[in-house]
């Protein structure tokens, strides 16, 4: 691609689009991690049968262990697809912070989950009743489901949007984005704009300005047509939101 980022300005972009669609993805052909995938799932299958045949409250204690086990196997497969620790918010939220805030998962309950797994094995605490335990069951059966799409991640995808579109590029690890499209002038802004994500435009050798940098008029009335990367993982979030969302 002709793309230079050199020298490129920073710019605020709006990104709260309305009735946004898209028009393909593309998912690289990725080595997927069977055995971490197939790890999470026995996990949690031990814990489901610990669960059906209970018998005392060893079975209970032996249940919560293994679905945490499941669910930290998961989040580690998680990570090394998506590096979550490269997020600041990780140091503060967690793992499963991260991906709520990608609006991947709801998290109240995996962490209700964590702290009561930590109060049985490591302050003795008594185990959750059977009808809990079937709960937790169901939130992390939800858990290993929610997260199941995401083990094969989107690379790009033509975004659509009232207001224009965008065709998007991510990678992960390091996370990276590039985009190119048309927008409506007043979605972008020189100076920062709260709510709104810091951009680095780019020059587009393609379009028969060599050397031009964006944003520019566009061939559509009314709109400006810019390229742009984001490399800052405290900017992201807006746009694997979007990404995520349209195949969870």
């Amino acid at each position: 691609m002709s793309f230079v980022a050199e020298g490129g300005k920073t710019w605020w972009l709006c990104t709260e689009f309305t009735d946004t669609w898209v028009d393909g993805t593309t998912r690289p052909p990725v080595a997927e991690n069977e055995d971490l995938k197939r790890q999470a799932e026995l996990a949690f299958e031990h814990a489901e049968y610990r669960v059906s045949r209970h018998q005392n409250k060893f079975d209970r204690i032996d249940a919560i262990l293994a679905l945490k086990r499941s669910m930290q196997t998961r989040l580690d497969h998680l990570d090394e697809l998506y590096n979550l620790r490269q997020y600041p918010e990780s140091k503060s939220v967690g793992w499963l912070g991260v991906l709520e805030s990608w609006g991947v998962i709801r998290q109240r309950m995996l962490r209700r989950m964590r702290q009561l797994r930590n109060a049985v094995e490591h302050d003795g605490a008594e185990p959750p009743t059977i009808e809990d335990c079937q709960d937790y069951c169901e939130v992390a059966w939800w858990f290993l489901r929610g997260t199941a799409p995401i083990l094969t991640p989107i690379s790009s995808l033509e975004l659509y949007f009232d207001e224009g579109n965008f065709w998007i590029r991510v990678d992960y690890n390091p996370v990276r984005i590039f985009a190119t499209g048309n927008i409506l002038p007043e979605m972008i802004s020189d100076a920062p704009v709260d709510g709104w994500v810091k951009v680095t435009a780019i020059r587009d050798e393609r379009r028969g300005m060599k050397g031009v940098m964006t944003p520019c008029s566009s061939k559509e009335a009314g709109k400006q047509y810019m390229a742009f990367l984001v490399t800052d993982p405290g900017e992201v979030a807006p746009f694997l939101r979007l990404l995520f969302k349209e195949f969870l």
